[in-house]
């Protein structure tokens, strides 16, 4: 009797405890202008590096409106310039494009995940307009950590962590 008394003791007091929900974050504290400060590559092989086609100093934006549009674009920072402004060669161009990515569109907010995800509407890539890219995201001060492990164009890439400081 003794030996089946203490089980249903412990479970009667956990039931008494109540657990503290995580706080969600609300809209209203993903509004804004969040400027790029890094972005990290896990492969699947487990090595965790920058992406190459942003090269050592990527630089980058990403908005969210209230009216529930948002814009992301990154860059290599430190891409050549054309050799004539007015008209860029093929391989200027193809260069441009692989180290370049910008989509804008619609954004909703899953507060119970701290997902955000992304509905493209145009893009740098044709195969992100009208995709789903959801982005679990968390908050830490003025700091977005986005993780993405969809829509990422490398299959070698597992998931890619993109951290944000909010614009002033």
């Amino acid at each position: 009797m003794k030996s089946l008394l203490i089980p249903i003791l412990l479970v009667a007091a956990s039931l008494g405890q109540t657990a503290t929900p995580a706080p969600t974050v609300a809209v209203a504290q993903l509004l804004g202008t969040w400027k790029l400060v890094s972005i990290e590559d896990t492969m699947n092989d487990g090595k965790v590096q920058p992406p190459t086609q942003y090269g050592p100093h990527p630089h980058g934006f990403i908005m969210y409106q209230p009216d529930g549009y948002m814009c992301a674009t990154i860059v290599n920072n430190d891409r050549p310039v054309w050799k004539d402004p007015a008209k860029a060669t093929d391989a200027e161009k193809i260069a441009y494009y692989d180290s370049f990515l910008a989509y804008c569109g619609t954004f909703k907010l899953d507060s119970a995940t701290s997902t955000v995800t992304h509905f493209p509407e145009v893009a740098w890539s044709p195969s992100f307009v009208g995709s789903t890219q959801p982005r679990p995201f968390r908050i830490e001060g003025n700091r977005l950590i986005i993780t993405a492990t969809r829509g990422l164009l490398n299959p070698e890439i597992q998931k890619r962590v993109l951290v944000w400081e909010r614009v002033k």
